[in-house]
């Protein structure tokens, strides 16, 4: 069973005042005789000697509410017989050579480990129906993101996304495969624009098109001449091919996301149907930039299904605890934990 943090040094880590519990061995190590001298000297002084054994004690409590989350989790998968996997971007820039550094991103590898992961429950047949997607990620390949989302309608059949900080660009994707959505008040999802590379530099594809429309409404009823110089040479650098590349990328995005949408929500009526059609307009040709945070309000607003279930919202903090103790991890690929019930719905014990 996946352990949610890999090593004590890595949860040492994790604590912002990085005190290692050697500190508090230390704290009582010295002589009366070389505990007076560092206090005269003022090499230890008392308040550093309170601050010290605080943060050990700390410490130590934060190391015995670590060593009970793996139980939590299991608990968690059995109790809701579902599937709990980690999709887990960590924080960390990690320096591959003198000059490149990487971080990570949705990327092939992900989709690899993800239907590794899934095949390991599978062939014990112990694979439940529904599964408990907790994602934190920065985005990557919206081609891989898409593959994920179907590769996970297609196992299961009750999706529930949780996001406890953050599912933006390819995670928002993800949750659209998801038929409820559960976030509180430091979550957020993204816009999911497409982003092109285009003369060097990383735009948005509904930028493109949408500059182009703006510049159509103000002076396509000018001739050239009349139109002030440095529009001209705005206007000079639009390319109807890369108008129609860019226009084809937004077509595409919106056209996935509403089959996921179509899959995870299965609308009953035409009203139903042409709502999900408003909330992928929202998600994919919004006025805002790619990085605009869509917090749980505006979620529900576009008219995302976003849960309010209180029994959800508990399980979201205890996600938040399995995300945090693994953020700090020099990876460059997604961590994928996973917790699964160890009973089959029948109620028999897996042996």
């Amino acid at each position: 069973m996946s352990q949610p943090c890999k090593t004590k040094k890595a949860a040492q880590r994790r604590l912002p005042f990085g005190w290692p519990k050697s500190h508090l061995v230390k704290l009582f190590s010295f002589g009366k005789r070389d505990y007076i001298r560092k206090f005269q000297l003022g090499q230890w002084p008392i308040h550093t000697h309170l601050l010290t054994l605080m943060l050990s004690l700390a410490m130590l409590k934060l190391e015995e509410r670590d060593k009970e989350l793996p139980e939590l989790l299991q608990e968690a998968a059995n109790n809701n017989h579902a599937l709990l996997l980690s999709f887990i971007a960590p924080d960390k820039i990690v320096r591959k050579s003198p000059v490149f550094y990487d971080y990570a991103s949705i990327s092939v590898q992900d989709l690899y480990n993800i239907e590794k992961a899934v095949s390991e429950v599978e062939v014990q047949g112990l694979l439940p129906k529904k599964i408990h997607l907790v994602i934190q990620t920065p985005g990557g390949a919206a081609s891989i993101a898409i593959k994920i989302a179907k590769f996970l309608q297609q196992k299961f059949t009750d999706i529930e996304a949780y996001v406890p900080y953050e599912a933006a660009s390819g995670g928002t994707l993800l949750c659209l495969s998801a038929k409820t959505i559960v976030m509180d008040v430091t979550s957020n999802l993204t816009p999911i624009d497409p982003q092109l590379r285009y003369n060097s530099q990383i735009i948005s594809a509904t930028s493109y098109k949408q500059a182009i429309e703006d510049f159509q409404r103000d002076f396509g009823n000018q001739r050239p001449e009349e139109i002030p110089s440095p529009y001209q040479q705005m206007g000079n650098q639009f390319n109807p091919i890369i108008l129609k590349e860019m226009e084809k990328n937004v077509f595409d995005i919106l056209h996935v996301a509403h089959q996921l949408l179509l899959k995870s929500q299965q609308p009953v009526n035409e009203i139903d149907r042409n709502k999900l059609i408003g909330v992928v307009i929202a998600l994919g040709k919004t006025n805002y930039p790619h990085s605009h945070i869509i917090d749980a309000e505006e979620a529900i607003n576009i008219g995302l299904n976003i849960s309010s279930d209180e029994d959800k919202l508990e399980l979201l903090k205890l996600y938040k605890r399995w995300v945090s103790c693994r953020l700090d991890e020099a990876e460059t690929t997604h961590i994928i934990d996973k917790y699964y019930p160890t009973k089959k719905q029948n109620g028999k014990e897996k042996k």
